[in-house]
Parts: structure tokens; sequence; C-alpha cells
């Protein structure tokens, strides 16, 4: 699913973080970095498998779109760099990413050849996310991506323990047979 603006309203985000990178091969690792961290701070790290992946495969997109590929760019490729900017925002039940950068080309999902070591990107988007979409912006292009929140799985209830037998004439706090443990020590102390 597509649109034409952000899948939230202002007044609806319950809490948000923001990063902006140099547009760049490491801005993807670097903004896994970051949203680990905000997830963890938000305590919502049941979903951030699905959150890592999919702004992997927008930071990627957006970096291929408007920034330098090489490992070691030179001083002329990063004079007129772009930038990349990543937001996660928590909504009542949902959390959005978004990846701006500087193209205006709105993305559009291929069919990647069997073959083929990339251009999968966007469908891995749409298998994991419940929703997504890109809007123009004053600068260039946003795509976000919506992750439902869902309650974890109950924690199933541990089966209960037998107990063990206790033998006749010994309550349960009864310490050690006095005679048994005579009859080990002579045995041990004749070499038995």
């Amino acid at each position: 699913m597509r649109g034409g603006k952000p899948p939230y309203r202002p007044q609806s985000v319950r809490f948000s973080d923001q990063l902006s990178l140099a547009a760049v091969r490491s801005a993807v690792s670097v903004s896994r970095h970051f949203l680990r961290l905000a997830l963890s701070k938000w305590q919502a790290v049941l979903i951030e498998d699905d959150v890592l992946l999919i702004t992997s495969e927008l930071v990627t997109n957006a970096v291929t779109a408007t920034g330098v590929l090489t490992g070691h760019p030179t001083w002329g490729e990063l004079e007129g760099i772009g930038f990349v900017h990543v937001r996660l925002v928590g909504l009542r039940d949902s959390f959005v990413i978004e990846v701006e950068d500087v193209s205006d080309g709105l993305p559009v999902p291929a069919q990647a050849d069997e073959e083929a070591e990339n251009g999968r990107g966007l469908l891995l988007v749409q298998q994991f996310a419940d929703r997504w979409g890109s809007y123009r912006t004053e600068g260039g292009k946003a795509v976000w991506a919506e992750l439902a929140v869902r309650s974890p799985q109950p924690t199933p209830t541990p089966l209960p323990r037998r107990q063990k037998a206790l033998r006749s004439g010994a309550g349960p706090m009864a310490g050690p047979d006095a005679g048994l443990l005579r009859r080990v020590l002579t045995g041990l102390e004749a070499g038995l």
C-alpha cells in the first residue's frame, strides 16, 4: 500500500527519534545501531528484528538512489553528498520507520530474478511491514513502513514437579541417617 502522506497524524505520535546521516554505505549499519538503542529505550525489543531488517532495506535503497557507494569516498565525492534521515515513530499500537532522501523518484518494487544479488529490498519490506508507502517531500522523498506491536506470546506454565516419596517414619525435614553415615565411613576407612 502506498500513500502520499505519512501514515500518522502528528498528534498521535507518542515518541520519536531521528538521525541524519551522510548518504554513504556505512549509513546502513549506523542506522541499525541507532534503532536498536531507540527500541531498547522504548522497551520494544520484541519487534527489533523486523525493524532492523526493514530499516536496512530502506536505508540501502536511499543510499543507492542518492549517495556514494564506494567504500572509501574521495573528498570530491563527499562534497556534494546528500543526507539520509532515519526516523522511528512510536504510535499507540505500531511503529513507523521513515527514511527520507534527496531523490524525487518514488520507489517501485521490482521483480528480482532468482539469480540477482539485489533488487528484493521493497519485496522484503512488503513481506514484513503491515503497511508501507512513500510520499514526496520538499527536498526529495520519504519511504515509510509500519509495524504493528503485537503482544508477546504467553510463556507456557511449567508442569508441576513430582514430589519424591518419603520413607515411612521420616518427616520432610528429617536429618541424615547417622547409622548409614557410620557404615559408609567405616567402609571407607577399611578400604572397601
